[in-house]
């Protein structure tokens, strides 16, 4: 299984996939592990354009303070700085953030999902895991299967906590294929993800 180097150049990122290799961010890991008991998901969906106060302060009063609330900060200017980047990448009006808390095996067939374009960032856990579209049969997809989805197993794609990873969904057109993704299983090693999704 591939896990992609944080010093990679962007012409060897399968299929435009991870826009951003990055290392651990200390202070937000920090934060998180300091805070976990106490997070809960967050959504908002914004209309007309992100509006960078609002959000902000929908975060702030949101998240916990925990121990060491400076580093709350870090988070939340990450959260800012990549929603952002996703609706100037997309430049869509109307965007859904999601600060998802995963304690089961969602989404573990990989598939292909009916949004535009998603933005994903996994900054506790395991990340997201792809397929190029050469190791996909997709005639097996949504039937159940992933050994009948997956040509090679040994060629699956994984992300790094922190990597910035945008995905094509059914809905991009352009004569664009949809990438097949899942969440990566937790639930048999007793993991805990922290999961930022923002969709188009």
């Amino acid at each position: 299984m591939q896990s992609y180097q944080h010093e990679q150049d962007a012409s060897a990122w399968p299929n435009q996939v991870l826009v951003e290799a990055r290392g651990q961010i200390d202070a937000i890991a920090s934060y998180i592990d300091n805070v976990l008991e106490e997070l809960t998901s967050f959504v908002h969906t914004f209309e007309d354009g992100i509006d960078s106060d609002t959000l902000h302060n929908l975060l702030d009063q949101h998240l916990p303070n925990g121990q060491i609330e400076d580093k709350k900060k870090v988070l939340i200017d990450d959260i800012l700085r990549l929603a952002t980047l996703f609706e100037a990448t997309t430049k869509s009006g109307k965007i859904k953030l999601q600060l998802e808390i995963v304690t089961t095996d969602m989404c573990r067939l990989f598939h292909a999902d009916y949004y535009r374009q998603r933005l994903l960032c996994t900054y506790l856990g395991p990340g997201t895991e792809w397929l190029d579209h050469s190791n996909v049969n997709r005639q097996a997809l949504g039937k159940g299967r992933n050994n009948n989805i997956v040509k090679d197993e040994t060629a699956i794609n994984r992300a790094n906590t922190f990597d910035v990873l945008i995905l094509k969904g059914r809905r991009y057109g352009e004569g664009e294929l949809a990438v097949v993704h899942r969440s990566p299983p937790i639930i048999r090693y007793n993991k805990t993800r922290v999961l930022l999704k923002i969709d188009e």
